[in-house]
C-alpha cells in the first residue's frame, strides 16, 4: 500500500475533526516545502498526517506497514506527558542527521499552530517561539 495513502486513511480513522484538520494542514505544509529533499518527501508527508496519532488518539505503529525508520520518527514526533516542551524538541533537533523526516514534520507541525490566530494564545506563541531556534 502507498505510504501516503495508509498515512490518511489512518489520520481519517482516528483523528476527531479538528485533529483531521490538523494533520491536512501539516501534511500540505510539508508538501509545499521546496527545501525538504525529494527522497524523503513522501515520507514527511505522510508524517505529517499521522504525527499526533500516537499522542492523542488509540493508534499503535503497525510494523508490518511502517518500517523501523517511520515508526521511530513517530516516536520522536510523539511528546510524553510531563516531558518540558523544550527538550521534546531539542531531541527531534539533535536526531536530525539520523531522523530528518521527524525535524521536517515537527517543523511544519509549528508552523500550522502559529498560523492558527483564533487559537494562538499568548502562552502558545511564548512556548512555540522559544522552541523554535532549535528548529531553525
Amino acid at each position: 500500500m502507498d505510504l501516503i495513502l495508509y498515512a490518511k486513511e489512518m489520520a481519517n480513522k482516528h483523528y476527531d475533526e479538528k485533529g483531521l484538520a490538523h494533520a491536512y494542514r501539516v501534511a500540505k505544509y510539508v508538501e509545499e516545502n521546496e527545501i525538504i529533499p525529494k527522497e524523503i518527501k513522501e515520507r514527511c508527508i505522510a508524517l505529517g498526517y499521522m504525527h499526533d496519532l500516537v499522542e492523542d488518539t488509540d493508534y499503535t505503529p503497525d510494523e508490518e506497514m511502517l518500517d523501523k525508520q517511520f515508526i521511530e520518527c513517530l516516536g520522536f514526533l510523539t511528546k510524553e506527558k510531563g516531558r518540558p516542551y523544550i527538550d521534546y524538541i531539542v531531541d527531534i533537533s539533535s536526531h536530525k542527521a539520523s531522523h530528518p523526516e521527524a525535524f521536517w514534520t515537527k517543523s511544519a507541525d509549528m508552523k500550522d499552530h502559529l498560523m492558527q490566530r483564533e487559537t494562538l494564545t499568548e502562552r502558545l506563541k511564548d512556548k512555540y517561539m522559544k522552541a523554535m531556534p532549535y528548529l531553525l
